[in-house]
């Protein structure tokens, strides 16, 4: 019998806040906005001990027939990564311009060739923090923070303040872990270079039925 190397599923968030995703009406990557819940319709599957650069395997969630060009997946800083076509020399670019472009021959790796890669726990956590009422956060002074919204940058907004979603990654996976009724304390970076700091998260108890279908 052979062994197979345990693999790990990811998804991918673009520059602009929006998912990568596949139109199976096209057979083409796309991007959409993210759904609370919803798993986008494209992943990478990648060994789960993987090692930058890696050559991903890209899984559409509609089976179509049409094969994706070659791609290496390349390190980026804190935690981000790029969509390198050595055939080509390109790089995957998302547009954000009109219905959006997701296109594989950009001929340089600037901002819309940069790419947050997600776990299922991290898209859990996401979904539950963008979910009105599924949590309460509270800061070290006992401050309630208002339910975030996605903006551009990978970021989240909370308020006036600005949470970069590539800084904590694992606090997402942390997030997703709680179970309803729990609290946890959560450390949170704000910055580049800055220290993180501590807020408690309450996984309320009321039906958030959307992040629950992930």
């Amino acid at each position: 019998m052979t062994e197979t190397s345990p693999t790990l599923r990811l998804w991918f968030m673009d520059w602009h806040g929006w998912m990568l995703d596949h139109d199976p009406l096209k057979d083409a990557p796309t991007r959409t906005p993210f759904q609370p819940g919803r798993l986008p319709g494209l992943c990478a599957l990648v060994p789960a001990a993987f090692q930058f650069p890696c050559r991903p395997f890209m899984e559409k969630r509609v089976s179509m027939p049409r094969a994706f060009p070659e791609m290496e997946m390349q390190e980026l800083p804190h935690n981000r990564v790029a969509f390198f076509l050595p055939r080509h020399e390109t790089y995957l670019i998302s547009v954000p311009f009109g219905s959006g472009l997701v296109d594989y021959y950009s001929p340089s790796q600037k901002e819309w060739e940069t790419f947050l890669p997600l776990t299922l726990e991290m898209l859990r956590g996401l979904s539950l923090l963008v979910t009105p009422a599924a949590l309460k956060l509270e800061d070290d002074t006992g401050e309630e923070l208002p339910t975030p919204a996605l903006h551009e940058q990978m970021t989240l907004r909370f308020g006036e303040r600005n949470l970069p979603l590539f800084l904590n990654t694992d606090a997402l996976t942390r997030i997703g872990q709680i179970m309803p009724g729990t609290s946890a304390s959560i450390e949170l970076t704000w910055q580049i270079d800055t220290a993180p700091t501590a807020v408690t998260v309450h996984h309320q108890t009321a039906p958030t039925s959307a992040p629950e279908t992930l």
